[in-house]
């Protein structure tokens, strides 16, 4: 009994082991990459490696301290009294090629939209994500995402400063505000000239989400109900749609890691077993 107890903790020790060690990845999901030289023949946003402006552009949520100077990043500490600014960076990666009539529009992505969700609350060490969510009903894939991760130095309450959110690009709608939906599972339209969805592909019609959220401090576990005019209600209301991971939105951790995880436990249980019935032969 000893024996077989000793082999099934091993076990479970060994697996918990290979979750700890597992790479969380923070945008999603895994998809084909492209460059500035190669890019793709249909709608899919964000999948730039070599972007000579932004990077990698599947790392396309960052934040900064408003009036700091610093630079963006996709990690930072906040703290109380304080205004941060939001970007969310949107690229349809389609060659320009593909967005004309010649080609049947095949380029253009259609029904374009664009979620972000942050804490309400952080409490002092915590460490909560910034989320921004880009989907099109014929991109391939037709959701990508990523998040911005913010670490508070105290209690925490986060609220929206009302606005700020707004679009920015080199076309017709370039500073245009845009409704508190952005913080909803519906979020908000983007495009050029109108806010219909439409994004020609090619990194001229690219653009920019940028909002600002504010920070107070609080006491630990106090109500977060303070964001302005009607955010609260918008997320509280969305609650449910706000595990917009359950369609595989926001989902920080990828989906096949769990059956990984749960094969490579069960093949060292059945290991285990065989090793306990050949002591228990050699035993007899």
């Amino acid at each position: 009994m000893t024996t077989r107890r000793s082999i099934l903790v091993l076990a479970a020790l060994i697996t918990l082991s290979f979750l700890q060690t597992v790479p969380v990845s923070a945008w999603g999901p895994e998809r084909p990459t492209y460059t500035m030289s190669s890019p793709a023949d249909h709608p899919t946003f964000n999948s730039i490696t070599d972007n000579s402006t932004f990077g990698d552009e599947r790392d396309f949520v960052r934040i900064v301290e408003k009036g700091s100077g610093k630079a963006f990043t996709s990690d930072l500490e906040i703290e109380a009294n304080k205004e941060y600014i939001v970007e969310i960076y949107y690229h349809n990666n389609a060659s320009a090629t593909y967005n004309d009539a010649a080609h049947n529009y095949v380029g253009v992505a259609e029904d374009t939209r664009v979620v972000s969700y942050f804490p309400e609350k952080l409490a002092a060490g915590e460490t909560g994500q910034i989320d921004g969510v880009i989907t099109a009903t014929n991109a391939d894939p037709k959701t990508v995402w990523d998040e911005a991760r913010i670490t508070a130095k105290e209690n925490l309450k986060i609220g929206y400063v009302e606005g700020t959110a707004r679009i920015y690009n080199d076309w017709g709608v370039n500073g245009t505000e845009l409704d508190k939906k952005l913080f909803t599972s519906e979020g908000v339209f983007i495009g050029l000239n109108e806010l219909n969805g439409l994004v020609l592909g090619c990194e001229e019609f690219s653009g920019q989400i940028v909002y600002t959220i504010q920070t107070q401090a609080t006491e630990e576990d106090s109500d977060p109900g303070w964001l302005p005019d009607g955010v609260e209600a918008l997320q509280a209301d969305d609650a449910a749609s706000k595990k917009a991971s359950s369609k595989g939105i926001v989902d920080q951790t990828p989906k096949v890691l769990l059956p990984v995880v749960v094969i490579l436990g069960l093949i060292v249980i059945i290991l285990g077993i065989a090793l306990m019935r050949s002591l228990h032969k050699k035993k007899h």
